[in-house]
């Protein structure tokens, strides 16, 4: 299967990348006034059909040019630009490639000097991520890092450095560098046109000079454009549209990255850890768009300081706050408001931000059940920044969000907290370090009796400091560095009560782990880059805590008890890191990659639905191993500059060893032998990925297509055979769009296929005791319906110009247009009433069994309100 995987898609690489073009001496005539080099390309490429290949930020692709030609050949055409702007050609394979003529000389110095600086936004302060910064004389350039800092070493000389981001304009700046110098930058904002945008000097093809495999940027805009569930915009509801992202279902956040588990998924905002980010038991998650400024996915092939899960890292960086104008945002939905202020203490130097959204639901609930007592749940994010000098600056990141569902006596919650203290320290023009204090903490708590005060209660925690070196050494080598420390506290489930229990006492566990992690990147030459890291990890288990010790068949057979502060348990690891980029072209290149991944902190949950479950996480100790995956990736990526598209295929076969299960009729519920009930085995996962991606012009949108398998094999389980994970769902389509109908008017839509989910069907049932028994075969032997799903959303501006101070729209969406039923389980054991309803009879054996489906959303329409006041 994977021989066959391989073969396809080299195959479907092999036509796009084998376009038919026609000869370029064919005579065109063709006249061109007062348009850009590059669009006097397209017109060229569309009269002719020969194709260009060509780096815009490379040549002077906004150059304006006025031309006329009839009856020439696209070869003299090109002569006469060649000539103009100081360019070379050449034909390769079946395009022809443009190139400067020659890099300007630039006189040598026995010192370089650095040019380094942040890059903001100009109307609210904001640092802007991931901004290009080209310098054409060399043809070399950097980007900001995740703090909007940036630091370049050039030979001393004039240059015209050019300053690019997606939805801003681009800025020039002509320098003469003599000495080092830093200079921060704002740039403006680029209001939308309502003409269609073919290409500009802002589109991006990092995707193919880009040292980094499995890694999607996401633009929180195309968030708040996707169609949204009762108009809830939501981050990580938004991953359904990204290749190799699997949701567990309608009703969830839970999802699975290239076939892992759901707990193998590290979600970090401002660097601290929130380890249930999910509202509503799943319908919502907890990261407001609103408040967020960029958001990158990691598939695997982490950054070697990003560590301790196998699947992913989704890094969400919150905005500062704007240090320039007082400004108020907000929403009012079907299901909650959301309220934002931001604004200085002292104009470019601090400012704040705090946004809160609170639910409205319990009316509505009321109104079906007079028991429900509470249904709702809350966030609350705050954010503070200041700028000490030109040196150093202080982030401070604060989010609360919890749920509480109660009906009579009894109930559900949950809160998840987190704080994040960063300190950026510029050492030097080319040494920048940043360092992180963090806590973050989970609780999860099921309330069995409200009156007494008696609930049962699981909760992780933990605090972490950590530093992070970026050495800018050279535009074509950065290193980065650094190392840190954590420590985590576990309660895996203990009942709390005001009046005393004979319930048994679960051991509470406590863990550190230390680290040290390096990463060199490294451009060898046009064609060729290199990425290499290491990540070293040491694991400690820590009394106070008593542990159980079991024979192979699983019986306990001895209770260690250790002291405050004793280390009883270490595991240490190495981590490497490798990926090669080779630049085939200006607009292609090939990938491979490879990622070592360790995870110690594990989620032991006794239900895959998302309703049912009870949530306790364990450390890697002396019952369990930590968790182990190995990572291989080959990937092909292509800007189509002309199309304004950024095409990329990756192919990944994934090893994961110590993966965690349970023993049929395991019992977890307050179960202090609870790991006797663990199994462990191997996973695999492997497949193809397909993504094209355009984020400008009048249509934007994604398209995406996976065919991935994920396995399991545990020798105690299910005869030692190999079975479909829960998440193997081969065939994975996805469609994403948004369109500006008019200035003021924006429809979108998102339409979602995969394969059904897996599950365990009885073969057979038998009656002990007058009650029937289900008898089970294979795992997961059968699969729900296939899943799919279209969405819809329209936008409509109330304002009529663009400048006014107050914004306000309004969003009217549908989710699951044409009302698909899409099953979430199966029932077995439920008869028919005479009402036409479906329940559990009491006596079985006198009743015939029907098979039910259970599943939540089909046609759900929404209005929502949005305002900005600035």
């Amino acid at each position: 299967m994977l021989r066959q995987l391989m073969y396809v898609w080299a195959l479907t690489l092999s036509s796009i990348s084998s376009l038919a073009q026609k000869s370029p001496e064919t005579p065109i005539t063709i006249t061109l006034t007062d348009v850009s080099l590059a669009h006097a390309l397209q017109e060229i490429s569309q009269k002719s059909g020969v194709i260009f290949s060509y780096n815009p930020k490379k040549i002077p692709a906004g150059e304006k040019i006025t031309y006329r030609a009839t009856n020439k050949s696209v070869l003299a055409i090109l002569n006469d630009l060649s000539n103009q702007y100081n360019l070379k050609y050449m034909q390769v394979e079946n395009q022809i490639v443009l190139k400067p003529e020659k890099k300007v000389s630039v006189p040598k110095a026995d010192l370089p000097v650095t040019i380094s600086g942040y890059i903001k936004d100009q109307k609210t302060g904001e640092v802007l991520i991931g901004t290009s910064v080209y310098i054409p004389e060399l043809q070399t350039g950097t980007t900001t890092n995740a703090y909007g800092f940036y630091s370049i070493t050039v030979p001393k000389g004039s240059y015209t450095l050019k300053y690019t981001n997606l939805g801003f304009k681009p800025l020039i700046k002509s320098m003469t560098l003599t000495n080092s110098i830093q200079t921060d930058l704002a740039m403006e904002e680029d209001v939308p046109q309502l003409e269609e945008i073919v290409i500009t000097d802002t589109f991006k093809e990092d995707i193919v000079s880009e040292i980094q495999a499995g890694k999607l940027h996401m633009n929180p805009a195309t968030v708040e454009q996707r169609p949204a569930f009762f108009g809830e915009q939501d981050v990580i509801k938004s991953l359904e549209s990204v290749p190799g992202v699997k949701m567990h279902s309608d009703g969830s956040t839970f999802f699975s990255v290239r076939g892992g588990n759901r707990d193998q998924n590290l979600v970090m905002i401002d660097d601290a850890p929130i380890y249930n980010p999910s509202h509503l038991l799943g319908l919502f998650s907890t990261v407001i768009p609103d408040a967020v400024n960029d958001i990158n996915l990691y598939k695997g092939d982490m950054p070697a300081s990003l560590g301790g899960r196998l699947s992913s890292v989704l890094d969400i960086r919150t905005k500062k706050g704007n240090d320039q104008n007082f400004q108020a945002w907000g929403n009012f939905g079907l299901i909650s408001t959301k309220l934002g202020v931001e604004g200085p203490f002292k104009k470019s130097a601090s400012s704040y931000l705090l946004s809160t959204r609170i639910s409205r639901l319990r009316w509505i609930t009321q109104l079906r059940d007079n028991n429900i007592k509470q249904f709702n749940f809350t966030d609350l994010t705050a954010k503070v920044n200041v700028k000490l000098n030109s040196l150093n600056r202080i982030y401070l990141s604060f989010y609360t969000g919890g749920d509480n569902y109660f009906a009579g006596n009894s109930g559900i919650s949950w809160q998840n907290t987190a704080l994040a203290l960063r300190w950026n320290r510029i050492f030097s023009e080319r040494l920048f370090l940043n360092t992180t204090f963090s806590g973050s903490g989970y609780d999860y708590f099921l309330h069995t009796d409200v009156e007494k005060g008696m609930k049962w209660n699981s909760r992780i925690a933990n605090l972490s400091v950590k530093s992070d070196f970026t050495y800018f050494a050279s535009p074509e080598s950065e290193v980065t560095f650094g190392t840190g420390i954590q420590g985590f506290g576990f309660n895996p489930g203990n009942i709390q009560s005001s009046s005393p229990t004979n319930l048994p006492s679960l051991s509470v566990k406590n863990s550190v782990e230390l680290f040290l992690y390096g990463n060199h990147e490294v451009k060898l030459s046009e064609a060729w880059g290199v990425s290499y890291g290491l990540r070293l990890s040491s694991w400690m288990n820590n009394g106070d805590a008593f542990e159980y010790t079991f024979d192979e068949n699983h019986n306990p057979v001895d209770t260690m008890t250790y002291a405050p502060g004793q280390t009883y348990k270490r595991f240490g690891r190495v981590e490497p890191r490798l990926t090669i980029n080779h630049q085939l072209n200006p607009q292609a290149s090939l990938k491979f990659s490879y990622a070592k991944n360790v995870q110690n902190i594990h989620l032991i949950s006794n239900s895959i639905s998302p309703f049912t479950s009870l949530e306790v996480w364990l450390p890697s100790s002396i019952n369990i191993q930590p968790e182990v995956s190995d990572q291989v990736t080959v990937g092909y990526y292509r800007a189509l500059s002309d199309a304004g598209i950024n095409f990329s295929s990756e192919l990944f076969y994934k090893l994961m060893k110590n993966q965690i299960d349970y023993t049929p009729h395991a019992e977890t519920l307050l179960n202090p032998q609870l790991e006797g009930e663990l199994r462990f085995g191997k996973g695999t996962a492997y497949g193809v990925e397909f993504l094209a991606k355009k984020d400008e012009g009048r249509l934007r949108g994604w398209a995406g297509y996976t065919y991935a398998r994920s396995k399991r094999k545990f020798d105690e389980l299910n005869g030692g055979k190999t079975f479909n994970s829960f998440y193997d769902r081969p065939r994975q389509f996805n469609l994403m769009a948004s369109y500006d109908l008019a200035l003021r008017w924006n429809i979108g839509m998102n339409w979602v296929y995969t394969t059904g989910a897996p599950y365990s069907a009885p073969i057979s049932f038998y009656e002990f005791n007058g009650e029937e028994v289900p008898v089970y075969g294979q795992r997961n032997n059968a699969r729900l319906p296939d899943y799919h799903r279209l969405d819809v959303s329209a936008k409509y501006k109330l304002n009529r110009s663009p400048e006014k101070k107050y914004q306000h729209d309004l969003t009217f969406s549908i989710f699951n247009v044409y009302g698909r039923k899409n099953i979430l389980f199966v029932n077995y054991h439920k008869v028919e009433t005479s009402a036409g309803d479906f329940q559990v009879p009491l006596n079985l054996t006198d009743a015939e069994r029907l098979t039910t489906q259970f599943y939540l959303f089909q046609f759900t329409p929404s209005i929502s309100y949005n305002f900005r006041w600035r």
